[in-house]
């Protein structure tokens, strides 16, 4: 309806309007502290700022939507300088709690029922307030303690309103300076706007609490709360109500029994899986979204920020720290260009020659005392200098490890990440070679050559009409009659046949070195080996040299 149209419009232009007058604010009081004024009323001065406070300070008035920019922005060196991402992790996410009883309407709408028939009991006050909900302990009419968790009023439009704006000023701060256009501000403000809407959306936090929860269902270091799926709506999360101890307080930890080393132990060991094991990994695991509880089992919380890794770039996790222990600068380019999903680059020994550099800095220090995301941000730095794209998701793994890492000290506990990870890269490379994962590749590689050999001739045929035609010029005369054909797929049979083979050589001789002891796989590579000779022997025989 119209009048919802012209409250919209209404709101749109306050937002736009305050975010005026916060810049004009700022801006006014920047040029009256550095002018002539400053010798009157801060002789001193005591209110001067620097241009990344100035920046930090504008982001706070601006709210929550530029508030969680900012924080982003704190962990791309590749956007931002290293003073100003030093000022930027100072924000934080807390906001005003908005009224109890606003937040009461929002969760019966949502329910679609009165607040009584759901629950026997609902706090009137809020536990927590952060920057997109408000938080409240409640009790089902079953009588299960939970958590309810209610989106703040007209925060996602107030968002929306607020990206719009965002990129739009990207935009002109591309155009009025063109030299950041190597950094894709555009790209990054969209792949900040795409995380922030998920966000929005409970359903997809309850999703990901849902996909954690099987993940380590056989764990018991490690506890994902029950979502109560039948209450939960995009703007309403409702789950199992967790009782636990924060990580942050290890005194508390001591006190009730706790190992505060096993606690970080299984603390680093539940990051890994996630991020070597499943490629899927809680991408804010600080210690306001952990709890401690019986059996130094830990407990995971807010799982709306969430980042998952192709199989190819765990794999080059995995290659990269070994790299690093092995001290190989080609082992780990190559990982490096794989996290970045590059497949070729011209400039490789360059790369690696720069990367070497780096990695002679920490040449000092053993392996296991290494602050390997501080190793990996430097890295990422140095490849940002021959203008590759770094996916967003590794700048969230980097913030990750860098998370684990201070959880382990601020527990006072000696972790060493580099044995952790050790076992998870045997696994992979384990992996690699059971017979499920060796027939796979097989029947793929089989299925890409049939697929090949079947589609090659028509495309001859389509190549040899364009010629004729004259599509395609050409200084060469070709035949389409059924001796070509013949001869074309005769050739190519063979050499899909010499593939396969050559393929089931190398499989069966990595099998030979790590299961030497089984009769059957020593019977399958002398078999491979006595089959490739006697097809090499043949194909020699019938190859004419001139």
């Amino acid at each position: 309806m119209w009048i919802f149209r012209v409250q919209s419009n209404i709101r749109n232009t306050f937002r736009f309007l305050t975010i005026i007058w916060i810049f004009s604010k700022h801006f006014t009081k920047n040029w009256f502290y550095n002018s002539w004024f400053r010798r009157i009323f801060d002789p001193k001065g005591k209110n001067l700022t620097t241009r990344p406070q100035r920046i930090r300070m504008i982001i706070e008035d601006l709210g929550p939507t530029y508030i969680k920019f900012g924080q982003i922005l704190a962990d791309r060196p590749d956007l931002a300088s290293e003073r100003l991402r030093e000022e930027l992790k100072k924000l934080q996410a807390s906001a005003r709690p908005f009224d109890d009883n606003i937040a009461h309407n929002i969760i019966e709408q949502e329910l679609g029922d009165p607040i009584k028939n759901v629950f026997s009991q609902l706090d009137n006050k809020h536990m927590a307030s952060a920057s997109i909900g408000q938080v409240y302990k409640g009790v089902l009419l079953t009588g299960e303690e939970v958590v309810v968790k209610v989106q703040r009023p007209n925060i996602r439009e107030k968002i929306k309103l607020d990206l719009v704006l965002m990129k739009i000023l990207a935009k002109r701060a591309i155009k009025s300076y063109p030299g950041l256009a190597h950094f894709n501000v555009v790209g990054f403000v969209e792949d900040f706007g795409d995380n922030i809407m998920k966000e929005l959306d409970y359903t997809i936090e309850a999703s990901n609490m849902k996909r954690f929860a099987v993940m380590f269902k056989d764990d018991e270091t490690c506890y994902i709360p029950r979502v109560i799926s039948q209450y939960t709506s995009p703007k309403l999360l409702i789950m199992e109500y967790v009782r636990g101890i924060r990580p942050d307080e290890p005194e508390a930890l001591r006190q009730a029994g706790f190992s505060t080393q096993k606690v970080a132990e299984n603390g680093t060991n539940i990051i890994l899986k996630m991020i070597l094991k499943h490629g899927f990994f809680h991408a804010d695991p600080h210690p306001g979204n952990i709890f401690i509880r019986d059996d130094n089992q830990i407990v995971l919380l807010d799982h709306g920020m969430a980042a998952t890794l192709k199989p190819r770039q765990i794999q080059a996790l995995i290659n990269f720290m070994m790299g690093f222990a092995k001290k190989d600068n080609r082992k780990i380019t190559k990982a490096v260009l794989a996290l970045c999903d590059v497949t070729y680059f011209k400039h490789f020994e360059d790369l690696e020659f720069e990367i070497g550099e780096t990695i002679k800095r920490y040449s000092y220090l053993s392996y296991e005392q290494v602050d390997m995301s501080h190793l990996m941000t430097e890295t990422i730095k140095t490849i940002i200098k021959y203008d590759l794209n770094v996916p967003s998701n590794l700048f969230m793994l980097i913030k990750t490890i860098a998370t684990i890492q201070k959880f382990g000290e601020s527990l006072e506990a000696e972790i060493s990440l580099a044995d952790m990870i050790k076992p998870f890269a045997i696994d992979k490379i384990k992996e690699q070679f059971t017979w499920q994962s060796i027939f796979n590749k097989l029947s793929g590689a089989a299925e890409d050559y049939i697929y090949f050999v079947d589609k090659f001739p028509r495309d001859v045929k389509e190549v040899m009409s364009s010629l004729k035609r004259g599509v395609i010029k050409h200084e060469i005369n070709l035949r389409e009659d059924s001796y070509t054909n013949k001869a074309m797929r005769q050739g190519i049979n063979r050499l899909g046949f010499v593939f396969i083979l050559g393929l089931m050589l190398i499989c069966s001789t990595l099998l030979m070195m790590y299961k030497e002891d089984k009769p059957a796989i020593r019977i399958f590579f002398y078999t491979t080996v006595i089959v490739s000779g006697l097809t090499a022997l043949r194909l020699f025989a019938k190859t004419k040299f001139s």
